[in-house]
């Protein structure tokens, strides 16, 4: 039978391993029986998804490797995991994004110093309730704390690197120092999260991770501008020298 996740423009399907002849699908049957311990008459099947203006008879196959299904555990046990997911989701270890200064680690008072944030999308495997759990945490939001009281965020925007040639431009999340001292740097990443059980189709958690970088120390200086007569050669003892 069809079953999907409500507003998803994609249906879900699942076919079985095994046909309902008994005689001609011993094997199989014994198959079935042997991997699917989890609750009664399991069954091994493949999932099948494709968008439902679709024909179903079209939909491409989700996995090569089939997963289980149970005539009266599957409901029981797909609430059980949706209530327990989200705890599940916020303490997998996370790595967390990276910040990135330009210039590092010595900015000057004044200048437009770019800072991005480097995350990537993770995923991980579990078991919970004795299912096979895969989680999938793709970075959506980001925080910028420049360590001066500004903050930057929630925004859809990491930053991106500038060229050596181009630093001192403004970007959208550059920062502007006004006095001099050591900064600490800190970005936090939000995760939204995706999740699938025993090779299902992925379901999204309802609630995000939120994870803190590591402080990244800079250090602004005040720079002064004096005008001079000779170089350096011919007065050693000049400003700068």
């Amino acid at each position: 039978m069809p079953v999907g996740i409500p507003d998803d423009p994609f249906g879900y399907r699942f076919e079985p391993v095994c046909f309902d002849d008994l005689a001609g699908n011993v094997e199989c049957l014994a198959a079935n029986q042997a991997a699917c311990t989890a609750g009664e008459d399991g069954r091994l099947v493949f999932w099948y998804r494709g968008l439902k203006t679709r024909d179903s008879a079209l939909w491409e196959k989700v996995s090569e490797t089939p997963s289980c299904i149970y005539s009266e555990e599957p409901v029981d046990v797909g609430q059980r995991i949706q209530q327990q997911i989200l705890t599940a989701f916020q303490e997998r270890p996370i790595a967390a994004g990276k910040v990135v200064l330009q210039p590092s680690p010595h900015t000057l008072v004044g200048m437009e110093t770019n800072v991005y944030i480097d995350a990537a999308e993770q995923t991980f495997e579990m078991v919970l309730l004795d299912q096979t759990i895969r989680i999938i945490a793709t970075p959506t939001e980001f925080e910028l704390n420049y360590g001066d009281g500004s903050v930057y965020g929630p925004t859809s925007t990491p930053g991106a690197p500038l060229h050596q040639d181009r630093w001192g431009e403004q970007t959208q999340t550059s920062h502007r120092y006004a006095a001099s001292g050591d900064y600490q740097v800190v970005a936090t990443v939000h995760f939204s999260g995706t999740y699938s059980v025993n090779g299902g189709p992925m379901i999204p958690i309802d609630g995000r991770a939120a994870v803190p970088s590591e402080p990244q120390t800079l250090r602004v200086w005040r720079a002064e501008t004096r005008s001079v007569a000779d170089n350096c050669l011919i007065n050693p003892g000049g400003v700068g020298c």
